[in-house]
This record gives structure tokens, sequence and C-alpha cells, in this order.
């Protein structure tokens, strides 16, 4: 008996449908997550590399910072924000002691928290979709194997017309919650990863920055 994905998911019980309607909502929103995700950390990356190379390559703090006063606040990203704080900071003070030194990294510290909230919104519901979806998938496949058993006490003779709809819609529930879970997975490992090469490289670029404006 051939049967069509849609008719079958029609004819699937109710608990069933709506177990296939979360997982694919959770599939949409994962998606949704990724993609927006994707796009702000790519533009954190880029904006950070950006002012981070013309460091390393010799600009002057001065002229970087002025460049990126210029900029709407909210547009500036993780490293601009960095150089904009410890250059601020160290502008204040006609002497500089261990303690503004202390007191500007902790300010750092700071900000570079405050972003890592901002980058890494949304990303523990994409954990959660990934790891919940198999067994939201698994739990209709367990109600499926259940209505093709009961199936079974209403018809006389065996066959696998009696089963296969039951077998079936447990089959595709599985598949569903396999499908909302992979892809949550991969974007919440590869967006974490980017996230900390963000971070880390902020870090980098704070301490370099913080000594340089120290000694002169």
């Amino acid at each position: 008996m051939n049967l069509e994905i849609f008719d079958l998911l029609s004819n699937a019980s109710l608990p069933v449908q709506i177990i296939l309607l979360i997982l694919v909502v959770a599939s949409v929103l994962s998606w949704i997550l990724i993609f927006e995700r994707f796009f702000t950390l790519s533009k954190a990356t880029k904006n950070s590399h950006e002012v981070e190379d013309q460091f390393w390559e010799g600009e002057s703090v001065e002229k970087l910072y002025f460049d990126l006063k210029e900029k709407d606040l909210i547009e500036l990203e993780t490293s601009e924000l960095v150089l904009l704080t410890v250059y601020e900071e160290f502008s204040d003070k006609t002497s500089k002691k261990t303690e503004d030194l202390e007191s500007v990294e902790r300010l750092v510290r700071v900000v570079i928290n405050r972003e890592e909230e901002r980058l890494s919104k949304n990303l523990s519901l994409l954990a959660t979709i990934s790891s919940s979806a198999p067994y939201i998938g698994l739990l209709g496949t367990v109600i499926g194997i259940i209505n093709a058993f009961a199936g079974l006490s209403t018809t006389a003779q065996l066959t696998l017309s009696s089963v296969a709809p039951g077998i079936s819609e447990a089959l595709v529930a599985t598949a569903v919650g396999l499908l909302a879970a992979i892809p949550a997975l991969i974007g919440y490992n590869q967006l974490t990863r980017k996230l900390e090469n963000v971070l880390n490289g902020s870090l980098a670029f704070a301490e370099e920055l913080i000594t340089k404006s120290y000694r002169n």
C-alpha cells in the first residue's frame, strides 16, 4: 500500500500531529536563528578585524579613535568598543599609575562581557532545540507505535495494512525530530566557535592596546 506523505500526516493521530507541528516550528525557528546570528557574528568579525589590522599595521590609536567617533555608537563592534574605552580612559588621566591600568582592564572586561551577552543572544535557544528535538520526535515515535499495536486489537487478521499507518507516523516523527535537531546542533557549534574567535581576538587586541597606551 503506497502512502503519500500528506495523506499520512493528515491521517496521523492528533498527538502525533501536534508533535510534528512543534518540530516543524522548532526547525523553522532554528534556521531563522542560525541566519540571524550568522550575519550578526560575521559583521562583528569583519569590523573587529578591520580595526585590529589597522592597529597591528601601525596606525595610531588616536586616528583610529577619531575615525570610530564618526560612527554611531550602536554600530560599533567588540574591538571598536574596546579601542574607544581604552583611549578615553587613558586620555582622561594626566599620570598613569598601576591602579589606573587595573581600572582600565576591569572596564575592558565589562565591555567584552556585555558584547558576549549581546552576540550570544538566542544561542541557548538553538542549543535547546538541538538537544530536545530528538526526544520530542521519540515521543511521537512511541505514540505512533502504540497506535499501531492498538490497531491490531480492532482487526481479526494481522496484515501489513493494519499496522503500516502507525509505524509510518512513528518513523516520520523520528525523521522530523532529527531534521530539526541536526541543523540546530551544527549551527550552534559553528556559531559558538565564531563567537569565541571574535572574543578571543578582541581580548588579545585589548591587552596589546592597553600595554601600548600605558607606556605612551
